[in-house]
């Protein structure tokens, strides 16, 4: 294995139901579809849907993915409340493996209620198509500045961190100072993570917030991110995490068949592979190819 397929396998949550892209259920089922056949769909991981819109999807998948298929699906599904946790609770789809559930936490405590409820409970579930894994995961995204609360319940519970990295507004961007404190507390924890919204490119710089719109903002970049995230995890300082983050040219990412170096450091495709499975898990994002795009670009692809 590459160390560029190390950093970068499962690693796009599909989430085109979301702003900015905001499809419907059907257009999203046939985009997942699409990419999970295409040359680069060993990047994609698993199909973002709310609790509420579950009966839809299963409607959605039912129309558009009957018959065989090389490679089963893998959702994760987003929870605001008793009623959607039933809802993933009760979900069954014989073709379909409910991977994930992704929940809010003000506080210590409602992180607590969140990761205590059946539907949140999925360590060693067992998966229902041979070759999935055998564990499902909690997810729990909370304000950065509570982390030190937060995130030793997490560790002891087996949950995992979920992290806000942009929105359709620049003031929902978090500083690099919020994201490099958050990489370094979860990999003080030991705790996994996912990111969502906003990493639709491969490096820091000023894009559009929306496609349709004409508002831009100076964006977090997922190459960043995903390296700073194996600095973090392999105890470097806040210097070199952040730096990591504030990098804009996508010239200072090299990346060689079992290497990625960038500024002073190097890290090994084991290494990354060892990040990826233990640390850095996804990120969510309304586009594929834009991801995809900006890869092909640096030339990573």
């Amino acid at each position: 294995m590459s160390a560029v397929e190390a950093l970068l396998g499962r690693i796009v949550d599909y989430a085109g139901l979301f702003p900015p892209a905001g499809l419907d259920m059907e257009a999203a089922v046939r985009n997942y579809q699409d990419a999970l056949a295409s040359e680069n769909g060993r990047m994609l991981g698993t199909f973002v849907v709310p609790a509420a819109r579950l009966g839809v999807f299963t409607e959605a998948f039912e129309r558009v993915c009957c018959g065989e298929r090389e490679q089963p699906w893998t959702l994760s599904v987003v929870c605001a409340g008793e009623a959607d946790q039933r809802a993933a609770e009760d979900f069954q789809e014989g073709a379909v493996f409910l991977r994930s559930v992704e929940t809010k936490a003000t506080d210590r405590a409602s992180a607590e209620a969140a990761l205590s409820t059946p539907a949140n409970r999925f360590a060693g579930s067992p998966g229902s198509l041979r070759g999935l894994p055998e564990s499902r995961f909690c997810y729990v995204e909370f304000p950065p500045e509570r982390a030190q609360e937060i995130l030793p319940l997490l560790a002891a519970k087996g949950g995992r961190a979920k992290l806000r990295t942009g929105g359709l507004t620049s003031e929902a961007i978090p500083s690099i100072e919020t994201v490099a404190g958050f990489l370094r507390a979860c990999a003080a924890q030991r705790v996994p993570f996912k990111a969502t919204a906003g990493l639709h490119h491969s490096v820091r710089g000023l894009h559009l917030l929306a496609p349709d719109g004409a508002a831009r903002a100076t964006m977090h970049g997922f190459i960043n991110l995903l390296l700073a995230a194996a600095l973090a995890w392999f105890g470097a300082d806040a210097q070199a995490v952040q730096r990591t983050l504030a990098e804009e040219k996508a010239t200072a990412f090299h990346a060689d068949d079992d290497v990625i170096r960038w500024h002073e450091h190097t890290m090994t495709a084991d290494q990354l592979e060892l990040v990826r499975r233990d640390f850095a898990i996804s990120f969510g994002s309304c586009s594929f190819a834009e991801p995809v795009d900006d890869l092909r670009a640096m030339g990573w692809l």
